[in-house]
């Protein structure tokens, strides 16, 4: 028996009037964003996620600071790592606008 791990993060813009203050929120539903929002995931940079033949505090820890398996060294990294890259940025940024 195996598992994999695997990570994602959204990335959710929300307008004027789509705040909690505003009432047009909505608990998003699978990968659907809140309230109408745009949304950019980024998810694991591991092809795959980590797999293990245990699930054990160290496979944890492997997959939050990084190790041989993990390249890109870690969870934390591997997501700010993404997320600075210029086209992601640019795209998220975007969203205020309309586009992205």
């Amino acid at each position: 028996m195996s598992y994999r791990m695997t990570y994602q993060v959204n990335v959710d813009w929300v307008g004027p009037g789509m705040g909690p203050m505003g009432g047009a929120t909505a608990d998003s539903v699978g990968m659907a964003a809140a309230g109408g929002a745009q949304r950019k995931t980024v998810f694991n940079g591991t092809p795959g996620g980590q797999n293990s033949s245990t699930f054990v505090a160290a496979d944890v820890a492997t997959l939050l600071t990084g190790s041989s398996s993990v390249p890109t060294g870690g969870l934390a990294l591997d997501i700010y790592n993404q997320l600075i890259a210029a086209s992601t940025l640019a795209q998220i940024q975007a969203f205020s606008t309309g586009g992205g």
